[in-house]
């Protein structure tokens, strides 16, 4: 039997092989002594690749090292059709992880450009939230509500959304 696939759908796949890819590189290293900073994109929409996707990555993973203080045991940056990633594995449990999450979230808040990153701070079975420390929730990129309440509800067009994101990441 032939099955034709329709180019969303190619696009999905990509994707979510992308995605597997990250996982299984994350979890290579991933224990009890060692945590995980992932830093990819909120790209509204597809393509997940855009110009200037990789410099921003890279800007934000050496913003989260120097914040950090000491390098990474090792790091690892994946490029596909999910977008860049950038994989930092870094010594320490669940309160090094923390401290982790926190230095994510101020890099995330602290300027007008990282409110395209997303950076996740992953430890043994699962990733440590905003609400794990007491956090409030990220802020939609284009108005006061929560980014959860906004994409819930579609508050935003997708071409709003995209441009919005686009004029930042050309900052990079």
């Amino acid at each position: 039997m032939n099955i034709i696939k329709t180019e969303i759908e190619l696009a999905l796949d990509g994707i979510l092989s992308g995605k597997e890819e990250r996982v299984r590189s994350r979890d290579e290293f991933l224990s009890e002594n060692i945590f995980v900073c992932q830093i990819t994109l909120n790209i509204p929409g597809y393509p997940k690749r855009l110009a200037n996707d990789e410099k921003a990555v890279e800007k934000f993973s050496r913003a989260f090292i120097e914040q950090w203080d000491s390098p990474p045991l090792c790091e690892k940056k994946i490029a596909n059709a999910a977008g860049v990633c950038w994989l930092g594995f870094f010594t320490g449990g669940i309160s090094a992880a923390q401290k982790g999450k926190r230095i994510a979230v101020s890099i995330e808040e602290g300027t007008p450009e990282g409110r395209v990153a997303d950076i996740d701070v992953i430890v043994p079975g699962r990733t440590l939230s905003r609400s794990d420390l007491g956090l409030p929730q990220r802020k939609c990129l284009l108005c006061d509500r929560t980014a959860k309440e906004c994409a819930r509800v579609r508050s935003h067009s997708y071409n709003h959304l995209r441009s919005e994101f686009e004029k930042l990441i050309k900052k990079f």
